[in-house]
């Protein structure tokens, strides 16, 4: 109940995290699914994800995980370089602005240097100007680049495709 009230504080902002949400669904209930799937489902193993909490007063702060990267093409597969984790986050409106975001990606790509995954992908839609930023940044920090695929088309709820900036961490030897 916690993680759906947190996401109920800006519906918005969590359907962009999280654009396969379809807007005619009532989100608590897609979200139950999300987190019966990541953490149980069919492909669990594919999925690593992490609740932010702040213990002392039991407050979810955000999300943040992986997901396995899935190739439409044979071709996007073979440009991939070898990227096994699409990287993505949402942080409460309340703990905005406080580094959190930045913070929990470096642990993240530690953990995904640790796992032995060669790159990570980081994406963002254009129209997100404090995720394009945040992920720019890490990009920056750890020595990141533009996708080969420059931006990537995202499969929203609708059906509809948006643009989104796509950066890769490379993280193997």
């Amino acid at each position: 109940m916690p993680l759906f009230s947190a996401f109920s504080s800006d519906e918005k902002s969590v359907r962009v995290a999280m654009p396969w949400l379809d807007s005619n669904q009532p989100m608590k209930t897609q979200i139950a699914e999300f987190v019966v799937d990541v953490t149980s489902g069919p492909n669990s193993n594919s999925y690593h994800h992490w609740v932010l909490v702040e213990p002392e007063m039991d407050l979810i702060l955000g999300i943040i995980g992986f997901d396995v990267v899935r190739f439409r093409t044979l071709d996007r597969r073979r440009l991939s370089r070898g990227i096994h984790w699409n990287l993505g986050y949402w942080i409460a409106p309340s703990h905005r602005r406080r580094g959190l975001a930045s913070e929990s990606i470096d642990i993240m790509i530690a953990v995904a240097k640790e796992s032995g995954v060669d790159v990570v992908q980081l994406s963002a839609n254009p129209q997100n100007t404090g995720g394009l930023i945040t992920i720019r940044s890490a990009v920056e920090r750890h020595g990141g680049i533009v996708s080969e695929f420059g931006v990537e088309m995202i499969e929203e709820s609708e059906g509809e495709t948006a643009p989104y900036e796509a950066y890769w961490i490379l993280t193997g030897d």
